[in-house]
């Protein structure tokens, strides 16, 4: 093994687990403890930095986890996975393959159930204080997000979607209108918010070059 790709292997093994010994890197790499010394001190790599860094890593994924477990359990219309979605990792400029987080829950507006939907790529923390109003709120605890903003919105008539069509009418066979927003930071798209409503009973309105929702639509 050259004595470069010893250095690489070197820091590559210690980055996986900075909790390996001097002596245990060494062994895997095959060199000798004093070697990996003098690799991590020209590299600047403080194992015991690393560590804590890593630590602080583990209990912040740990405590996402709680945070979502719990949200989960207090309200079971709450969802949240981790999707690949082609169309919308597009319209947020992302790879067609990219792991995009996307929650979801049931609300009614304007007194008609809606299905409403967040999808975004960001590395976002959610509890239950989050779900009290419109679900674009929660971009807020994402570190980089600035300012959210509204550069799109477009509707859709949608026949094909039987279990929300089960879940907002209680019938399989009924269309429903998906509402889509694009959601970005000082114009960098960050989200895509969807609501999926009945096609009855719901009032909209162009506003500014937004799609809004105003109200329930008079059949007299």
């Amino acid at each position: 093994m050259s004595e470069q790709t010893i250095k690489a292997r070197v820091i590559q093994v210690v980055q996986n687990d900075p909790f390996l010994s001097i002596e245990e890197i060494a062994a895997e790499v095959r060199t000798t403890p004093r070697y990996v010394r003098t690799i991590l001190s020209e590299a600047n790599i403080s194992l015991m930095q690393l560590r804590k860094q890593y630590a602080k890593h583990m209990e912040h994924q740990l405590y996402r986890t709680r945070r979502q477990v719990l949200v989960q359990e207090i309200d079971p219309q709450i969802r949240l996975v981790k999707i690949k979605d082609a169309a919308i990792a597009e319209h947020l400029g992302q790879d067609p393959d990219t792991d995009l987080l996307r929650i979801s829950k049931l609300q009614h507006l304007h007194n008609n159930p809606c299905f409403c939907q967040l999808t975004t790529y960001l590395e976002i923390e959610v509890g239950v204080e989050d779900f009290s109003g419109p679900l674009r709120q929660i971009l807020a605890s994402a570190k980089a997000v600035d300012q959210i903003q509204l550069k799109q919105s477009w509707v859709e008539v949608v026949a094909n979607q039987p279990s929300l069509s089960k879940l907002l009418l209680n019938s399989e066979d009924q269309p429903l209108l998906k509402l889509s927003y694009l959601l970005t930071d000082h114009n960098l798209p960050i989200a895509v918010e969807t609501l999926w409503l009945p096609t009855e009973g719901i009032l909209l309105r162009n506003q500014s070059g937004a799609i809004e929702i105003a109200g329930e639509s008079s059949n007299g």
